[in-house]
């Protein structure tokens, strides 16, 4: 661990302002790698922060239990992935494709498809954790995925990109198959090798068992992130 500390450290001191580095490293050493989950509280962490603690396998979410609010770390003991060899794409989503024929839009809407996934929904997306994540999708490090009918947004996924890793962190639909769709359009560019080499739906559920995923341990999962970054000469 000590060795990818230092490399993500030179990673933000060849690319980043000084500054920025140092809070860098830094953040890297919030949580403990070990511990399961870390206590509420009300400031908000920088994107840094939270980018780098999601590189050791903490995620932040905002927290509403027990008339408390605030955020809140969590870091899981295994996350459901697909890969370029486990990447599958059910047939009958193939054939639901092109009878819908929904554009498929990348990192476009930020806003609104954060906003779709919490349209009548209660839970970890409060004020706080969007206005967090706000600030890591400002510096870059996020992903979305919108599918359109007639330019309208009708469904769609937002999360955490470092590297090759693309972590999922919501979805919506408004119009039947438009979130499996938009799954689809992230599985192919998997299987295409093209710009994820591992995606990342947290839990394993009967939905994304069906598009190849599986459990793999959180330690694992980190390794990936930083052998996908860029190597730094």
């Amino acid at each position: 661990m000590a060795k990818h500390l230092r490399r993500v450290v030179a990673i933000a001191r060849r690319r980043l302002q000084p500054p920025v580095a140092l809070l860098f490293g830094v953040a890297i050493q919030l949580a403990a790698p070990g511990a399961r989950r870390a206590g509420v509280f009300t400031k908000t962490p920088s994107a840094w922060e939270i980018v780098a603690n999601y590189t050791r396998g903490w995620v932040l979410f905002g927290h509403t239990s027990k008339g408390i609010y605030g955020l809140e770390w969590h870091r899981f003991p295994q996350r459901a992935v697909i890969t370029q060899e486990t990447a599958h794409v059910p047939k009958k989503l193939l054939y639901v494709q092109r009878r819908q024929k929904l554009e498929v839009r990348f990192n476009e809407d930020f806003e609104a498809i954060v906003e779709g996934c919490r349209e009548g929904r209660s839970g970890w997306l409060t004020d706080e954790a969007v206005n967090a994540y706000r600030q890591v999708h400002d510096l870059g490090f996020s992903a979305t995925v919108g599918t359109y009918r007639d330019g309208r947004l009708v469904g769609g996924m937002w999360g955490i990109t470092v590297g090759r890793v693309f972590t999922i962190m919501s979805m919506f639909h408004t119009e039947d198959h438009a979130g499996s769709l938009a799954i689809v359009a992230v599985a192919e560019r998997v299987i295409a090798g093209d710009q994820w080499s591992l995606v990342d739906f947290g839990f394993l559920t009967d939905n994304s068992k069906r598009f190849g995923a599986s459990y793999i341990p959180t330690d694992k999962f980190c390794e990936v992130i930083w052998q996908s970054m860029p190597s730094v000469s």
